[in-house]
């Protein structure tokens, strides 16, 4: 589930990278999350059933200075559909076919 934002904000580093005319060697995104299994098994209601958190922390290899990696990265936050979807509220229809 973590691994489409991750590889979403990877694809938009790279594009606004190749925008920025900023050359790459390598790009790689680090996932953590956190949860608490009482909330996952419905052993205790008022822990949520969910993630607590989730860090992203890039590995940018270029020819650019950290000065120029941070805002790359931080634009590509902007365009990321993945991550958009996990921090707004996106309407989810299940049903049993």
């Amino acid at each position: 589930m973590l691994s489409e934002p991750a590889a979403c904000l990877t694809a938009v580093v790279a594009a606004v990278a190749q925008m920025r005319n900023i050359p790459l060697r390598s790009v790689s995104a680090m996932v953590e999350a956190g949860n608490d299994i009482q909330g996952v098994l419905g052993m205790d209601p008022d822990v949520r059933n969910g993630f607590d958190g989730v860090r992203v922390t890039f590995n940018v290899d270029a020819d650019a200075p950290r000065e120029q990696i941070e805002p790359l990265v931080a634009q590509s936050q902007t365009g990321s559909a993945g991550l958009e979807v996990m921090t707004n509220p996106t309407n989810v229809t299940v049903t049993v076919a």
